[in-house]
């Protein structure tokens, strides 16, 4: 596989001129070049490709060249598996569920980015840049090599759950050429490297079935020699994601309470994550039942008032979001109904969940 030269900016840009999926974002000490959402012909150039968290320095050369854009096994046609040469020499490695990091140099110091650059994960991931670590990092940059790290920790996670923070060292590329450290390079380094799957399929398609049916972890990436690269995830993780995609933002999880749909989510989370969950539809359908019996209560405590005098009067005390309520419990509609159906229109958004929040009093802890 030939990856495209860079030497500067100018030599990207016009590749991503009036592409909305690609964004140049310019950070003051050095510019980003990455992809926000991909469509079907996003990666078609082998300069998008190479756009995936590319660096710059301010004079437009190249500052940082990560990992460059590859796929899923069966993903596009040249990652399907008839396509796939596993007779050639190739690297089977652990892919580990954490964050993509790589350094840069910045105002002649060494710093860890991920793809859009200094974020809080980046900085998160410095407490690794040991004296030793930023020595390494800075005699590949300044000979012209960018090392390309993952960062999995308890603070980073994404399903796998990792114990300890660890900086990973995944590949080393030539800044300009784009070309890859073997393997064997890479291991005498001395730096901690993903974990060798020693395969012994021959084929493709066994080894996809494979790895497909792996669980307790990401998946693999299959490197070969001239850098080509695919993902073959494991279906549990697949799904495991998904789940936990589904359960990030509290709206979807609030939905999930509401509609019955969470005991189908619940075999897919690992143990913390469902009692994190349970615990929280717990929460949320013992406050819908205190405040339906606290409607229930005011109503009734009211019943001899006539419409009027109810609208004009007692309903004004209580909170806004109960008032309607009210009116509602007071034309015979069960609380519980009335509250569930309040909660339900309101859970199409974050702000439309907080708002509601005092009908049920849980907080969602992701």
């Amino acid at each position: 596989m030939t990856f495209p030269k860079i030497r500067h900016i100018n030599d990207v840009l016009p590749h991503v001129e009036g592409r909305p999926e690609f964004v140049v974002a310019d950070k003051g000490d050095y510019t980003v070049i990455d992809y926000v959402f991909a469509i079907d012909d996003s990666f078609d150039d082998p300069i998008r490709g190479e756009c995936r968290g590319i660096k710059f320095s301010p004079d437009g050369s190249v500052l940082a060249r990560p990992l460059h854009k590859f796929f899923n096994v069966g993903e596009r046609r040249e990652t399907l598996p008839r396509m796939l040469d596993f007779s050639r020499p190739h690297t089977v490695l652990e892919k580990l569920d954490g964050t993509m990091i790589h350094p840069a140099i910045i105002d002649g110091e060494v710093v860890l980015m991920t793809r859009m650059g200094r974020t809080e994960h980046a900085q998160k991931a410095e407490r690794h840049l040991t004296p030793s670590v930023r020595e390494f990092c800075c005699g590949l940059l300044l000979g012209g090599a960018t090392p390309i790290f993952e960062w999995t920790a308890p603070d980073n996670r994404i399903v796998v759950r990792y114990e300890k923070s660890a900086l990973t060292l995944l590949a080393v590329r030539n800044t300009v050429d784009g070309s890859y450290w073997p393997h064997d390079a890479i291991v005498r380094t001395g730096m901690p490297c993903a974990p060798v799957f020693q395969s012994s399929y021959s084929t493709a398609a066994d080894f996809i079935a494979f790895a497909r049916a792996v669980v307790g972890k990401e998946g693999f990436v299959v490197r070969w020699d001239d850098g080509t690269m695919v993902k073959a995830k494991g279906e549990d993780y697949v799904l495991k994601h998904r789940a936990k995609d589904g359960i990030l933002q509290e709206k979807n999880i609030l939905a999930l309470v509401l509609g019955g749909g969470l005991d189908d989510v619940l075999p897919l989370l690992d143990d913390a994550d469902a009692d994190a969950a349970r615990r929280y539809r717990d929460d949320v359908m013992a406050g819908i039942r205190r405040t339906a019996a606290e409607l229930c209560g005011f109503v009734a405590a009211n019943d001899n008032l006539p419409q009027k005098d109810f609208a004009t009067g007692p309903v004004q005390l209580l909170a806004p979001e109960l008032r309607s309520l009210a009116f509602l419990v007071r034309r015979g509609m069960n609380a519980d109904t009335a509250i569930r159906a309040r909660l339900i229109a309101r859970a199409t958004s974050q702000s439309g969940v907080d708002e509601c929040r005092t009908l049920h009093g849980a907080r969602w802890c992701a």
